[in-house]
C-alpha cells in the first residue's frame, strides 16, 4: 500500500478515519489526501519514530490497521517464515550511545513481521514486543520455516566501517544477495564483499555459527558503530522493514 498527497478514494477515507480515531485528523473525512491529511499522517509517523515523509507505506498502514488479508484468502497456502532478533534481553550486543543492537534488531523483527502478517504470511518469532529469546531457542526455530533470518548489526572500532552483509549456507546465497541489494538501496550504503554481500559461515567472527548451521541466515543490516549509517536507519526504518518484507515475499 502506498498513499500520498493528491490521492483520492476509499483508501484515503479509511486513512483519514483511522487518523481521526487517534485525534490526529480533525477535519472533514472526504477521501481527498490533501495537506491536512499529510500533516496528520506525519504526526503519526513521528509517534512511531519513523521518517515523517507524509506517505503511507505498508508498515505504517499495518500499525493503523489498514492492511488486512481478504476473508476469502486461502488458508495455509503461503510458506512459514521465521524471523528472530540477535542477542537477548540480557545481552545488548554492540552499542552506540543510547542505541543497542538488541533493541534495533527487535524493532526490525517486529516491523517486518507486521508487514508479512498483513500480507497473509505466518511468521514465527523468538518473542514479541521487547521479548528476545537467547540464541539456543532462536536456532531451534529455524527448521519450522521455509526460510529463517536472524537480524544483527555489525560494529567495528573504526567508525568508518560500513555496509551490509549476510552469512548463510550456499543454498541461501541468492536471497542473501537480494536482501543486501535492497538494504544497500534503501540505506545508501555499500554491499560488503565480492559475492553480493553473501558470506559463508566460516567468514564470521566464529568458525561455526549455530543459526547458520541450522539452516538460517544471519543478516548484518548495517554498522551501528557508524554514526551516519545509524542515522540513516533511524530516518528510514519503515522503508527498511518494507524492503526486507518485499524480498521475502518475492523469494518464498
Amino acid at each position: 500500500m502506498l498513499l500520498k498527497k493528491g490521492d483520492t478514494g476509499p483508501a484515503v477515507t479509511r486513512l483519514q478515519t483511522a487518523l481521526a480515531k487517534l485525534g490526529l485528523y480533525t477535519w472533514v473525512i472526504d477521501g481527498d489526501f490533501g495537506q491536512k491529511t499529510e500533516d496528520a499522517l506525519k504526526a503519526y509517523q513521528q509517534k512511531l519514530n519513523v521518517k515523517p515523509d507524509g506517505m503511507l507505506g505498508d508498515y505504517v498502514a499495518g500499525k493503523l490497521g489498514l492492511v488486512s488479508v481478504p476473508a476469502s484468502a486461502p488458508v495455509n497456502t503461503k510458506p512459514v517464515i521465521v524471523l528472530t532478533a540477535g542477542h537477548s534481553l540480557v545481552d545488548p550486543g554492540a552499542c552506540n550511545g543510547k542505541f543497542t543492537e538488541a533493541g534495533i534488531v527487535r524493532e526490525v523483527r517486529n516491523g517486518v513481521t507486521a508487514i508479512l502478517n498483513s500480507r497473509g504470511y505466518k511468521v514465527i518469532n523468538d518473542g514479541t514486543g521487547t521479548d528476545n529469546q537467547p540464541l539456543g531457542k532462536a536456532a531451534a526455530l529455524v527448521k519450522q520455516g521455509k526460510i529463517a533470518i536472524e537480524f544483527h548489526l555489525n560494529a567495528a572500532v573504526s567508525k568508518s566501517a560500513t555496509g551490509v552483509e549476510a552469512l548463510a549456507q550456499s543454498k541461501d546465497k541468492l536471497i542473501c544477495q537480494k536482501l543486501c541489494s535492497a538494504l544497500s538501496s534503501v540505506l545508501d550504503i555499500p554491499v560488503r564483499g565480492s559475492a553480493g554481500g553473501w558470506k559463508d559461515e566460516g567468514s564470521g567472527q566464529h568458525s561455526k555459527l549455530a543459526y547458520v548451521s541450522a539452516g538460517g541466515i544471519i543478516l548484518e543490516l548495517f554498522f551501528i558503530s557508524n554514526d551516519a549509517e545509524l542515522q540513516k536507519y533511524l530516518e528510514r526504518k519503515d522503508h527498511v522493514f518494507t524492503a526486507i518484507a518485499d524480498v521475502l515475499t518475492d523469494h518464498v
